[in-house]
């Protein structure tokens, strides 16, 4: 049985879900395919109140997932900024027991339960993302109750160990998925996250086995959805952050710009203004006409 992998995502996620992809096929035996949740193009309605609005433009795209199965089947829900080290077996076989969806246990540091990690039961759950976005409308589900509490769910089982989604820490030997929830340092995003050597070794594996091209690699940086320091980086182990940050001088992480329900706050405007002169000036230094 194939194992089905559903990523969030935007096109400026293409380089950390491939390198996603390719930690879960580099520690299992087992055929797993991958989907990035943007390629589908499916439509997703927005709510009218600012309130129950994408906090992201991919907030809702889990819940495509049952209908891009046809209601059948278990699928596996993740988001694009994650690591795999363990043989994802392990996630894909855990017991259903009875629930719509398997969730991972809360990891007793204070947080919030997650959602970025499912197992789902597609047939029981039968989402339908058009049914819940009215469902936001008429009130009976706010944006907290569908994302933190998953409401559409009838029954929430949280038999997923709290290693399938270590957020920024990492333990050799125990940890399953390492989770890079800090935006403002992800490794394909900052020099400055301090597990940056993990994702830099596993992009450069990637590289190595032909699973990312390296034309794909420098597509990413040349449509700034990367940042520009890691091909030196991939060269250079001890490139120091200090000289990694020159290099990214320019760099505005696309997170900045992401259009999501909500109103673009003026620093996300201002980093659009200043990714569109960079791009002006590149045009310029290689002599293209304007």
């Amino acid at each position: 049985m194939i194992i089905r992998v559903f990523v969030a995502s935007t096109p400026a996620e293409w380089l950390p879900a491939r390198v996603l992809e390719y930690s879960i096929a580099e520690t299992t035996s087992q055929a797993v395919r991958l989907s990035q949740l943007h390629t589908f193009e499916r439509s997703i309605p927005m709510p009218v109140a600012t309130q129950n609005r994408p906090r992201t433009p991919f907030s809702f795209q889990r819940f495509l997932i049952p209908e891009l199965c046809d209601m059948q089947g278990n699928a596996i829900y993740m988001d694009a900024d994650m690591q795999v080290f363990r043989d994802i077996a392990g996630l894909w076989n855990t017991p259903m027991d009875g629930c719509d969806l398997q969730t991972v246990q809360a990891a007793g540091d204070g947080r919030r339960g997650q959602f970025s990690v499912m197992l789902l039961d597609c047939e029981r759950l039968a989402w339908n993302v058009d049914d819940i976005v009215a469902q936001l409308d008429a009130g009976s589900l706010t944006y907290e109750t569908l994302m933190y509490d998953m409401r559409v769910a009838s029954k929430i089982g949280h038999g997923i160990a709290p290693d399938w989604n270590s957020l920024e820490r990492f333990e050799p030997g125990v940890t399953s998925l390492l989770h890079y929830t800090d935006m403002n340092t992800q490794p394909w995003i900052s020099p400055d996250n301090p597990l940056e050597a993990l994702w830099i070794d596993g992009l450069r594996r990637a590289l190595a086995a032909g699973f990312i091209h390296d034309a794909e690699l420098q597509r990413e940086i040349d449509t700034g959805h990367v940042r520009p320091s890691l091909r030196a980086r991939l060269q250079d182990d001890k490139l120091t952050r200090a000289a990694a940050r020159h290099i990214d001088a320019d760099f505005v992480a696309p997170y900045r710009s992401l259009k999501s329900g909500r109103a673009m706050p003026w620093n996300s405007v201002q980093s659009m203004v200043s990714a569109a002169l960079r791009k002006l000036r590149r045009m310029r230094t290689n002599g293209w006409r304007v």
